[in-house]
């Protein structure tokens, strides 16, 4: 019933931002037009996913970085 969880990394991931995604898929001959400001967003998300050795539980972390 309880447990002093002893937790242990998955995963680990860092995802892309709205910009960077948006970079990414555009074609090159169309790198100088301007992107919308809805997509130059630059924030990206650290996540992380652990396990619990004893009991299994999972627990995910995300963050804005």
């Amino acid at each position: 019933m309880f447990c002093n969880h002893k937790w242990v990394l998955l995963s680990e991931t860092v995802l892309k931002s709205k910009w960077e995604h948006s970079m990414e898929i555009m074609p090159e001959n169309m790198k100088n037009i301007k992107i919308p400001w809805r997509m130059c967003d630059a924030e990206r998300k650290h996540i992380q996913v652990f396990s619990c050795e004893s009991c299994g539980k999972l627990k995910r972390f995300v963050e804005k970085i």
